[in-house]
């Protein structure tokens, strides 16, 4: 089981996306009966990982009000994105997708472009996360494609096994997914810290 912790940070202010994390971090611990405060190292590809916990994965994503960690026992990814309608969507889908993703996009007008645009991103990026490559894995490199309902990762054109991509409902404006290896994800609301 894959747990997300979600935190709306709109009353706090926002120093950096690191320190909250950590703070947020140290918050499940706590809860889990674990030792505090948490010492987060990073991989050389910036993945973070504690040390400590070497059997613990972990990853965290902020955007927008909300903060988001997920915690699980195998490698895992967390992505949040709020959506932007203000921006231009596709300039960035033809400089950072999949040529398939893209024209899948372009087949799409307005409101349900700007979500698709926002939902492909969060997934992509929850997706690289898990593999601890973070931006070394270009967006392009790999697809996401719809398989009977379910979100799937192409990686050099195949299946990714034993992957999953999962969503979590958190906003009307925004994207939370998570990228695993456990098919079940369970969201743990944070009040206040």
């Amino acid at each position: 089981m894959i747990d997300v912790y979600t935190l709306d940070t709109h009353f706090f202010s926002v120093a950096g996306k690191t320190v909250h994390v950590e703070v947020l971090l140290n918050k499940i611990f706590e809860e889990r009966g674990l030792t505090v405060p948490v010492k987060i190292k990073k991989s050389r590809y910036g993945k973070p990982f504690l040390k400590e916990y070497p059997s613990l994965h972990f990853n965290g994503s902020h955007s927008g009000d909300y903060l988001v960690c997920a915690v699980s026992q195998s490698p895992v990814g967390v992505d949040v994105q709020r959506i932007d309608r203000t921006k231009q969507v596709m300039p960035l889908a033809e400089r950072f997708m999949a040529p398939a993703e893209v024209h899948g996009l372009e087949s799409l007008d307005g409101e349900t472009q700007t979500r698709a645009f926002y939902r492909l991103w969060a997934q992509k990026e929850s997706y690289m996360k898990y593999r601890g490559l973070g931006f070394a894995l270009p967006l392009s490199a790999f697809e996401i494609q719809r398989e009977s309902g379910e979100y799937q990762v192409l990686d050099q054109g195949s299946p990714a096994e034993g992957v999953f991509l999962r969503s979590l409902e958190l906003a009307p404006d925004y994207e939370l997914w998570v990228c695993g290896e456990e098919p079940a994800v369970r969201e743990i609301e944070f009040g206040v810290l």
